[in-house]
């Protein structure tokens, strides 16, 4: 009685041992559709498989079911002669693949389940070929003929020939990958041979924290729908799939940290292609070339959407890296003809995902390419540790001595937010590539990271760093419309020696500038803007300063309308000692309001170490219709109000800029300002004006220098220079300096009476600068000491130390004996009176005559009808004939010279002095 149950266990294991031993075969099960079947014998956790057809070089095997556990091993017995084995599956099951697939020698394997496949966590392979896995219904021979998944087989049975094709049924299952298998401490999941190709090609095709991986080997990711045929084309690395007319594809995702990498001494390449692609979770696809040799290609295509999404705070993941897609070299490899591609109808990145092109070695970077109907870049992913922007780079990272690659992005619409950025820069010696962008209708940028002034980019330059030496790359950008606002910008800068390349901007609509971020700073952070810079001093490891000594680039706008306002800013900063950054405008209008400001000044950065800088470069405008220079606004949280300005200005050794304005109308009000100042010991800037008319209403144009020489202003204006409401153009200077000069040569200067409009070259202790107006007329000015604290319109060139400047006023066909026209303090009545009186209560002031002089006019008495200054008389051609006489001649007596009393302003601005107002309204 107690041996029972000892009989019964031993009975139950080895029940138990005939069910596990049962399950593990039936998990490989070959059909019979084949002149030769398949064999499937099993020894341990081994199932060999042998037979099968043999047609040339080819294996063929046929199975009902092939899945295999964990922990077992599936082995294609093939001789080293044959070089592709061609696996279907015949059945209605999908294949699990958990364990290991082994194949002798260096054949490739095809495996096609169009039911679906899985790899699981221990799924791996041990091949010395490629391996092609795929839910195609067929896999075509360049022969014609076709080795289905249908139970039923056509003749000719087989060939001899090479596989051409994938061809696909109605509706293709899906592939999974979650293979995470290590070798020696490196997690590999599915990998091939070096240099061979692991291709994954199906319906939905989803890598769930999977890895594929191969050594210099080429990577296939492929989802198409049903109905379709993918070519395979043999390759040194193993097969390329093509998908040439394929209209319709399915989806790729790649999550839960999933990693494809085809790595090397020189990289093989990874191309996937799709419907929508995503990668989410810290998933990574990379190419990387180690040491030598040429880096390889990296090439997604989404139809319809590519989306990279980094991991969010609060995502519920950990990973220390953002999902990424990468192509880097290292060593002397080099990407010179190498490319990361990218095409989709919808780009999107965001949450700290990044698309880039790195080279940390000696050879040539990677080319970085995006062309999608719509790019997408948001967001930034941040913890305690570290910020992270999406974006698309190009780096040259510390201590690469090779040049960085290019980034172009092609595209309709681009749209750059809350502290996403697309960036060449350099680290180290190599020159960063060009960063070019081609948005046929809009660029938008917007905001900063949400609470950091870190901004949403483009930005083309060296990076501040010690280490960064080399050039930085030319950023050039074509579009529509261009949108900068809330704290965004656009940059090329120069670090340390690194030259900063030129920023060249096309909008054929218009570019707006607007805004700035909360936390703002007058110097630049956080505001909105265009930025070409010689950039601020850095600290090496012990701490010394290093000055730029680079050139900082040029930077062109061309565009319909540029509008700068809210605080925002086009600036061409110098802070080194090189030279500064040439600013060209051509537009049709250019609009500067609420504290908006475009300069180029050589600047000292906060804690300077010495004053020792470079000049500031020359900012000219060239703006066929006007110019207009409004108001005043903040920066930031600051209610301090800052002017609307065009600067270029100078706070250290180097002289400020020259400024150059054409356009035939310009304009500077409600406290805006034109400023040339130097506040250092450089000079200030000079100014040259061409335009029909320049109106000055509480607007300020400003020279001034504290030590060096002072600034020249020239305003060369066709119609009217008018001044009003406290406006001032001053070339003045302080302490030893001496005032600069001031040339205006208008039609008419005219400054409204008692507005403390002011024309000064004044000096301290140096000497006055020199004044030349020449005009046909002026109005309401006279030469006198200027107070700031008076009402009255001044022109001083006067020292207060050293020598006066002289005032030169020409204005031709006027006795300058006579001296200015003085307008009347008080407003005139312009009611005609009824008579001319001598006595009593008079009219119009004091005025109490009327003359009438001159052709036209007034008739002699009030009854009289008013006579036309030409009058057209008929005189017909005498028909009579007769004996001509000699008249005498009679003296013609010339019409009177009148002086003017009064102006006009027609409607192009232009101003005609008359004898006599036809509106009766006294000027």
């Amino acid at each position: 009685m107690k041996l029972f149950p000892i009989i019964l266990l031993i009975n139950g294991s080895i029940f138990i041992n005939l069910l596990a031993s049962h399950s593990t075969q039936a998990q490989i099960v070959p059909d019979t559709t084949l002149p030769e079947n398949s064999v499937v014998t099993i020894q341990d956790k081994t199932i060999q498989i042998d037979g099968g057809t043999r047609v040339g070089n080819n294996l063929f095997h046929s199975f009902e079911k092939f899945s295999v556990p964990t922990g077992d091993t599936a082995f294609f017995n093939n001789i080293k002669e044959i070089r592709n084995i061609l696996s279907r599956i015949t059945g209605n099951s999908i294949s699990e693949i958990n364990g290991i697939i082994k194949a002798n020698n260096a054949a490739n394997l095809f495996l096609i389940n169009p039911n679906g496949i899985i790899f699981g966590s221990n799924a791996q392979l041990d091949i010395g070929g490629s391996f092609l896995a795929s839910t195609a219904s067929s896999i075509i021979f360049a022969d014609g003929f076709k080795f289905n998944t249908s139970a039923t087989q056509t003749k000719p049975l087989l060939t001899i020939s090479a596989p051409i094709g994938l061809g696909f049924g109605e509706m293709p299952k899906s592939i999974v990958n979650r293979s995470i298998v290590n070798s020696d401490d490196d997690l590999i999941g599915l990998r091939v041979a070096p240099n061979q190709t692991l291709a994954l090609v199906g319906g939905d095709v989803l890598i769930e924290g999977g890895y594929l991986s191969t050594k210099g080997g080429r990577i296939e990711l492929g989802s198409v729908a049903g109905n379709n045929v993918v070519s395979l084309t043999p390759i040194d690395q193993g097969w390329v799939l093509g998908y040439e007319g394929i209209q319709n594809f399915q989806d790729i995702n790649l999550s839960q940290a999933a990693f494809v990498v085809s790595d090397g001494d020189s990289s093989g390449d990874i191309q996937i292609q799709g419907r929508r692609v995503t990668l989410t979770e810290g998933s990574q696809v990379a190419v990387i070339a180690r040491t030598e040799g040429q880096a390889g290609n990296l090439t997604v295509k989404g139809s319809e959407l590519l989306k990279l999404e980094g991991n969010s705070v609060d995502a519920g993941f950990d990973f220390s890296v953002p999902t990424l897609l990468f192509n880097d070299v290292y060593g002397k490899a080099t990407g010179e003809q190498s490319k990361l591609t990218l095409e989709t109808e919808r780009l999107i990145v965001k949450n700290g995902a990044q698309i880039s092109a790195g080279n940390y070695g000696a050879g040539r970077g990677v080319n970085l390419k995006i062309s999608a109907s719509e790019v997408q870049l948001e967001g930034a992913f941040i913890d305690a540790d570290k910020k992270i922007p999406s974006g698309l780079f190009a780096r040259v990272q510390e201590n690469a001595t090779g040049n960085g690659g290019t980034l172009t992005i092609e595209t309709k619409k681009l749209t750059v937010k809350n502290g996403a950025q697309v960036s060449t820069e350099t680290l180290g010696s190599g020159h960063s590539g060009n960063l070019e962008v081609n948005a046929s209708e809009s660029i938008e940028l917007i905001g900063t990271i949400p609470g950091i002034n870190d901004p949403s980019a483009l930005f083309a330059g060296v990076k501040d760093k010690a280490t960064a030496t080399g050039n930085g790359g030319n950023l050039t950008i074509n579009t529509g419309q261009l949108i900068i606002k809330d704290g965004a910008q656009i940059a090329t800068t120069a670090q340390n020696q690194g030259q900063g390349g030129i920023l060249t901007i096309k909008a054929s609509d218009f570019i707006l500038l607007s805004g700035n971020s909360p936390l703002a700073e007058f110097r630049g952070k956080g505001r909105s803007g265009i930025f070409v810079s010689a950039e601020p001093a850095l600290k090496d490891e012990l701490g010394n300063s290093i000055i730029t000594t680079a050139n900082a680039g040029d930077l062109k706008i061309t565009t319909g309308e540029l509008t700068v306002e809210k605080g925002a800013i086009i600036s061409a900063d110098n802070f080194g000692i090189g030279k500064g950054a040439n600013v060209t405008l051509n537009v049709n209008r250019l609009i500067i309001q609420a504290g908006g400001q475009i300069g180029a000044g050589s600047l000292l950065e906060k804690d300077a170490v010495n004053n020792q800088r470079g000049s500031g470069g020359t900012l000219t405008v060239n703006a066929s219709e006007s110019v207009k220079v409004v108001g005043t606004g903040t920066i930031g949280s600051s209610s301090q109000q800052v002017p609307s300005s065009l600067l270029t200005q100078a706070e250290g050794t180097g002289n400020a800029g020259d400024l150059n304005i054409f356009t035939p109308n310009f304009t500077v009000k409600d406290g805006a300002e034109i400023n040339l100042s130097a506040t250092g010991l450089g000079e200030a800037g000079n100014l040259q004006v061409e335009a029909n008319s320049v109106r000055l209403n509480h607007g300020t144009i400003n020279a001034a220098t504290a030590n060096g020489e002072g600034g020249n202003i020239n305003l060369q204006v066709k119609n009217i220079l008018l001044m009003q409401d406290n406006s001032l153009i001053s070339a003045q200077a302080s302490n030893n300096a001496n005032g600069g000069n001031i040339n205006i040569d208008a039609g008419f200067v005219i400054a409204f009476p008692n507005q403390n409009n002011d024309i000064i070259a004044k000096a301290e202790r140096g000497d006055g600068g020199n004044i030349k107006i020449t005009t046909q007329a002026i109005f309401g000015l006279e030469e006198r000491n200027s107070n700031p604290q008076n009402s009255t319109n001044d022109i001083d060139a006067s020292s207060e130390f050293g020598l006066d400047g002289s005032v030169f006023i020409n204005t031709p066909d006027i006795d300058p004996t006579r001296g200015l026209v003085q307008l009347p303090v008080e407003p005139v009545n312009v009611q005609v009176a009824q008579g001319c009186q001598t006595t009593g209560t008079q009219t119009a002031g004091k005025q109490s005559s009327l003359a009438s002089t001159g052709k036209g006019g007034l008739a002699i008495n009030p009854y009289e009808p008013l006579s036309s200054s030409n009058i057209w008389e008929d005189v017909p051609v005498s028909t009579q004939t007769g004996t001509s006489r000699q008249r005498e001649s009679v003296a013609t007596v010339p019409d009177k010279i009148v002086e003017a009393q009064g102006w006009v302003i027609n409607e192009k601005g232009e101003v005609f002095l008359v004898a006599e107002d036809s509106r009766c309204s006294l000027r």
